[in-house]
C-alpha cells in the first residue's frame, strides 16, 4: 500500500469517528435520551432490532422506553407482553389484578406489566448487560441475575434487589454477589437453594434471598444436576437428561440434609416434583418421548397423554391434581430433549391442562391460531390466581401470557 492511500484511508478514518462522536452528543443534547441512560451499542449504531416506542403510563405519567407491542392486545386471550428477548420474569397477584416484572437480556432493565390493562412501565434503568438468566422471588422484590463475565466463561450471579419508588425508571437496584460458576439456581418465595462447582462435585446451599441464614444441606461427587426448591423444607436434585442414560432425582431436607431417592435408572430423566411433594412429573427419552406422573406414597407411575417435557409444565397452586403444560405438534423421540437442549431443533406448542385425578387432558390455549406464529414455550409460570399461563418463547426469547378464563 502507498503512502498516499494509506494517508487518504486515515482521514477517512477520523472523520468517520468524529461524525458519530458528534452524533453522540446531538442526540444527547436533543433530549432523546429522557430517561438518563447510558447509550449502549445497539442505540450508538441504530441498526437491527425492534424499534423503541415512548409511552406514558397512566399510574404515574412517567414515560418510559420499550419494544413495539400494541397495548390493546390486553384484552386478548394470548398477549405478547415483551418482543425483545427476556432473561426471565416473575409474577405478583395485586388487588387489581397479575402483575408481571421481567429482565431484558440486552439492557438488564426491569419492566412491569399489568396483565389486566395496557399499563406497561419501566421501573429501573439500571443497566446490566447481557442477563442470560433471571429468577424472581420475594414478592417480584428480588431476582437472582446471571450472566457470563468477559472471558465468557465464568459465571456471575448476583442476587438482585429493586426498591419501589414513586418515580419510575429511577427505581435504584442493590444487592450482594454470590460465588462464581454458579451454574443451577431455585427460587420459592424468600428462599433459595444454589448449587456451587467445587473441583471434588458440588456444594448446595440454601439460605434466605437477603443472604441470611446460609446453610450447606448437599455435598457430593455429582456435578450434572438440575434443582428445584419444592418447598421451605424439601428441595429435589435431579441428574441433566441424556437420552439412554440412567437418570435419579433425589429428595433433600432443608433441615437436616437426609438424602432420599425419589427415582432412579431412568433413560434420559427429566422431573417435576408437585408443591406437596406427593406427586413427580417426569419423561424419559429412550427410543421414544413418554411422560409419566410417579405417586411418592405408592411409589407406582402411570403414563400421561399428550407426551411434553417436565421443563414445559406448572403445578397447579389450587389444585394438586392440576397440572399445565405447553405441549409440542410434533412426535418426540428418544433424542428430541437432547436436541431441544441443544438448539439443534424448536417445537411448535399449545397448552394443555392435565387433571391427574380423572386421567384426562384438554387443550386450553392453540398457540399457533391465536398468535399467528410458531411459539415453543419455556419457563412457564402460573398465576396466584391461575388466571394467567406466562411462558417465554426459546425462539426469541420474547415473553408472552394466556388468559386462561377466555
Amino acid at each position: 500500500m502507498s503512502r498516499k492511500i494509506f494517508i487518504i484511508i486515515a482521514i477517512v478514518l477520523v472523520i468517520f469517528i468524529f461524525a458519530l462522536v458528534a452524533y453522540y452528543f446531538l442526540a444527547v443534547s436533543n433530549g432523546n435520551n429522557p430517561a438518563g441512560d447510558m447509550l449502549g451499542f445497539k442505540q450508538f449504531f441504530p441498526f437491527g432490532g425492534t424499534a423503541p416506542v415512548s409511552t406514558t403510563t397512566p399510574a404515574n405519567n412517567a414515560t418510559s422506553t420499550q419494544p413495539i407491542v400494541p397495548a390493546q392486545n390486553y384484552i386478548q386471550k394470548l398477549r405478547k407482553i415483551w418482543a425483545e428477548p427476556v432473561a426471565g420474569a416473575g409474577l405478583l397477584d395485586v388487588k387489581a389484578g397479575t402483575v408481571v416484572r421481567h429482565v431484558e437480556v440486552a439492557t438488564g432493565h426491569i419492566y412491569e406489566t399489568e396483565l389486566f390493562s395496557p399499563v406497561q412501565n419501566r421501573i429501573s434503568n439500571t443497566t446490566m448487560p447481557l442477563v442470560y438468566n433471571a429468577v424472581w422471588g420475594n414478592k417480584n422484590k428480588s431476582f437472582i441475575a446471571q450472566y457470563l463475565a468477559d472471558d465468557n466463561e465464568t459465571i456471575n450471579t448476583y442476587v438482585l434487589s429493586v426498591k419501589d419508588t414513586a418515580t419510575s425508571t429511577q427505581n435504584p437496584v442493590s444487592g450482594y454477589v454470590l460465588a462464581n460458576d454458579i451454574e443451577q439456581t431455585s427460587v420459592l418465595g424468600n428462599t433459595m437453594f444454589y448449587l456451587e462447582q467445587t473441583s471434588a462435585g458440588t456444594q448446595g446451599f440454601i439460605s434466605g434471598l437477603d443472604g441470611l441464614k446460609r446453610k450447606q444441606i448437599w455435598n457430593s461427587p455429582l456435578k450434572e444436576l438440575l434443582p428445584q426448591l419444592v418447598s421451605d423444607t424439601t428441595v429435589t436434585l435431579t441428574t441433566k437428561p441424556h437420552q439412554n442414560v440412567p437418570g435419579f432425582m433425589y429428595s433433600v431436607s432443608a433441615n437436616t440434609g437426609a438424602v432420599k431417592k425419589i427415582l432412579g435408572n431412568i433413560g434420559g430423566l427429566s422431573a417435576l416434583m408437585s408443591p406437596d411433594a406427593s406427586k413427580v412429573l417426569y419423561s424419559s427419552q429412550n427410543f421414544d418421548s413418554q411422560m409419566f406422573l410417579y405417586s411418592t406414597k405408592d411409589r407406582t407411575s402411570k403414563n400421561l397423554t399428550p407426551a411434553t417435557f417436565p421443563e414445559k409444565c406448572v403445578w397447579s397452586k389450587k389444585d394438586a391434581n392440576i397440572v399445565y403444560c405447553a405441549v409440542p405438534r410434533e412426535y418426540l423421540d428418544g433424542s428430541s430433549l437432547d436436541s431441544w437442549y441443544m438448539g439443534m431443533i424448536s417445537f411448535t406448542d399449545d397448552i394443555w391442562k392435565y387433571d391427574l385425578k380423572q386421567n384426562t387432558s384438554s387443550i386450553v390455549g392453540n398457540l399457533m391460531n391465536e398468535s399467528g406464529e410458531a411459539i415453543d414455550a419455556i419457563k412457564p409460570l402460573l398465576s396466584d390466581s391461575e388466571q394467567y399461563f406466562v411462558f417465554i418463547n426459546k425462539r426469541d426469547g420474547s415473553l408472552w401470557s394466556l388468559d386462561l378464563s377466555k
